[in-house]
């Protein structure tokens, strides 16, 4: 079982050697969910989501919320350690030493070190690095969130409120043409020369996008670019057919449906076969104002995460985590431990 009475850094140490990119969460979770039943919480299960609620008979409930899982391995990764005030090592950044933070509360409350305000649900969740329908998504849409007032999402924010974030859209099209020898290209019709029109096409937009907007005096800026181009004929063949997806972050200003109609103007719908949309999110700042602490800075995340999802099902969120955004998904992803332990000592004035 995991030891929750160990010192921060170490407890996310722990946490970094299991194993759980993305689809492997289970021992992760398996673990997590000992340490709630040894602590005697109240706890839900969908396949390796977990909600734990600890029940402090007060009048409004707090969540933590962290995913248990990481992207995948790269070939260049280091090995976890700690080493020059660093943790180092997969999802040490994004996120375990949130989880780990998370777990270091319930350590206190159950020691008597926290005197918590509010009543606490734990909520880890599988499958946040891949498209949606994720274990937020299920658990939502199996009611198991409810009755919590404010979620903090325990993502990667240098110790910042994110209280609004990107969308994410990403369109995939197929781009027809004539297959033909390509000692004889006239006899055929270049799928790729489609393709580069698009490229370029998203060029453009990006160039005019990317200009720096504000909500409330926090700066964020939209961007689209093509991710992927691939093709399936052999090295002397005109390619007959090109896959390319492009991927559009936009403004919490726009909608989905928004979204979706700038990037068809772009490339034409009707060569379209998937769309994955995540919508933009602001929190309700107004609301959210009792949960949030006087001189925490704020901003807009450059990114998508599911605080977009929890403000849409009705529960005020933000992110609001240790470590620097910058270094997830990096083969030297780390967190020091300095951010670390000052984060935590922040995260508690929240309890």
């Amino acid at each position: 079982m995991i030891d929750i009475s160990r010192p921060l850094a170490d407890l996310t140490l722990d946490l970094v050697k299991i194993d759980s990119v993305i689809g492997n969460e289970k021992e992760l979770a398996d673990a997590v969910f000992d340490v709630f039943s040894a602590n005697k919480l109240q706890i839900e299960r969908v396949q390796n989501s977990i909600v734990a609620r600890l029940d402090m008979k007060k009048e409004k409930t707090i969540a933590l919320v962290g995913h248990l899982d990481t992207v995948p391995k790269s070939n260049t990764l280091g090995s976890a350690k700690i080493e020059n005030g660093k943790i180092e090592g997969l999802g040490s950044c994004d996120m375990k030493s949130g989880i780990a933070a998370a777990l270091k509360v319930l350590y206190e409350i159950k020691t008597g070190t926290i005197n918590p305000s509010k009543n606490i649900a734990f909520v880890f969740y599988d499958g946040e690095e891949g498209p949606l329908p994720n274990g937020i998504t299920r658990l939502i849409t199996q009611n198991k969130l409810k009755n919590i007032d404010f979620a903090y999402v325990l993502e990667p924010t240098c110790s910042k409120y994110c209280v609004g974030c990107l969308g994410a859209l990403t369109v995939k099209a197929a781009l027809c043409g004539v297959s033909a020898h390509s000692a004889n290209p006239k006899t055929g019709k270049n799928a790729l020369a489609e393709a580069a029109h698009i490229i370029r096409k998203v060029e453009e937009a990006d160039a005019a996008l990317s200009k720096y907007q504000e909500i409330d005096n926090m700066p964020f800026y939209e961007t689209v670019n093509v991710t992927q181009l691939t093709t399936e004929n052999a090295s002397n063949v005109i390619p007959s057919k090109a896959n390319i997806t492009i991927n559009f972050r936009f403004s919490p200003k726009r909608s989905c449906e928004s979204a979706k109609e700038f990037v068809f103007s772009l490339v034409d719908e009707k060569y379209v076969y998937f769309t994955d949309c995540g919508s933009s999110c602001i929190a309700d700042l107004q609301r959210a104002s009792e949960f949030l602490q006087n001189g925490v800075e704020r901003e807009i995340m450059q990114a998508w995460t599911d605080i977009a999802q929890l403000n849409a099902a009705g529960i005020a969120a933000v992110n609001f985590g240790a470590g620097d955004i910058k270094l997830a998904h990096k083969p030297e992803e780390y967190v020091s431990v300095s951010a670390l332990e000052n984060f935590y000592e922040l995260l508690k004035l929240h309890i």
